[in-house]
């Protein structure tokens, strides 16, 4: 490979989140909101997988493109795997001595099925973003939410997820139960991806994106939501609206590469005529565009058995779950 190249895989290689499962760093938004909390619900609960992950680099000269799919995983399995997730979720509030109230009850209360009628969806539910398509999976019996601590999904998706007067609704729904509702989201992705921008890249002449495969949860799309008996509010931090407090991975979470497994898929034709410079080293895809100016494209494909994703995820899961709920048992406290 060309000396840039080689710089390239090192410094995206390092730059990595090297992160191991019990090593789980957790932030907080007014966690004061659950001061108190004994009885609790689970009004919202989501497993979003990335399906498709996309990057893109760009020079003054040119501008790349990767983007990975991920194959090997049904939708069945990822459905079986958010059950047992949300199961595990239950016991795990249920061992930290909060009383959890079933989603059976609320069910039976018109307010809740007037929410969940506004913003809820089919499960799965499609998200379709700029940096990559997922689908959000609710438990069984259960609609899917979308939840965001920032930009991602579509405007729709947004105003849904950050409309304060949905917040306000909970709110008194939560105080009139005498609860406190907590939403589960993780964000589960198959890989990072990684693309050149701004002064150095130009300076350097040459656009670069890379993906590099591995389980990780997503940080500050991993969270726990709280809605107290507050009404809405919407943060000035984090963006979090209608919510009063939150929980959530301030670090990735990534775990070895194990069983995750990097195809080039990009057609010889395609190579040809973008004159593409492909490297798969390291567990890093690596597409570059050189000093003219051009625009160039890739495509992956990340293999992985049903079995491999069941076990890297739940683990992961697992460890950023224990630790979204030891912070809210401190915040109860």
């Amino acid at each position: 490979m060309p000396k840039l190249t080689h710089l390239i895989v090192a410094l995206l290689v390092a730059a990595a989140p090297a992160t191991r499962a019990q090593d789980v760093s957790i932030g907080v938004d007014n966690i004061a909101a659950f001061k108190g909390a004994r009885r609790v619900a689970i009004d919202e609960f989501g497993v979003e997988f990335i399906t498709t992950l996309k990057s893109n680099g760009s020079s003054a000269a040119s501008s790349v493109s990767v983007q990975a799919e991920l194959l090997g995983v049904s939708d069945a399995a990822m459905q079986a795997l958010t059950d047992r997730a949300y199961a595990d979720t239950v016991a795990a509030l249920v061992a930290a001595g909060f009383e959890v109230v079933p989603l059976e009850a609320l069910q039976a209360r018109p307010e809740y099925q007037d929410l969940s009628t506004k913003m809820g969806k089919p499960s799965p539910y499609l998200v379709d973003d700029t940096d990559s398509v997922s689908k959000i999976f609710a438990p069984a019996g259960m609609p899917a939410y979308f939840q965001s601590s920032g930009g991602r999904g579509s405007l729709s998706d947004r105003n849904t997820a950050f409309n304060g007067a949905y917040g306000g609704q909970a709110s008194a729904l939560a105080k009139s139960m005498g609860l406190h509702f907590v939403r589960f989201h993780f964000l589960a992705s198959f890989g990072v991806g990684s693309g050149s921008k701004g002064f150095l890249a130009n300076i350097a002449g040459r656009s670069s994106a890379g993906i590099d495969p591995g389980p990780t949860l997503v940080a500050n799309e991993t969270q726990a939501q709280i809605v107290s008996h507050d009404g809405q509010r919407v943060f000035r931090t984090s963006s979090r609206g209608g919510v009063n407090g939150a929980a959530y991975l301030d670090r990735a979470l990534r775990l070895p590469a194990d069983g995750f497994v990097l195809e080039d898929t990009t057609s010889a034709e395609s190579k040809q005529s973008d004159n593409v410079s492909n490297a798969v080293s390291l567990g890093l895809a690596l597409l570059t565009g050189g000093r003219s100016r051009s625009t160039k494209s890739a495509t992956l494909a990340v293999k992985v058995s049903e079995a491999q994703f069941n076990e890297s995820y739940l683990r992961m899961i697992g460890a950023a779950r224990d630790a979204l709920v030891a912070r809210l048992k401190s915040g109860a406290e």
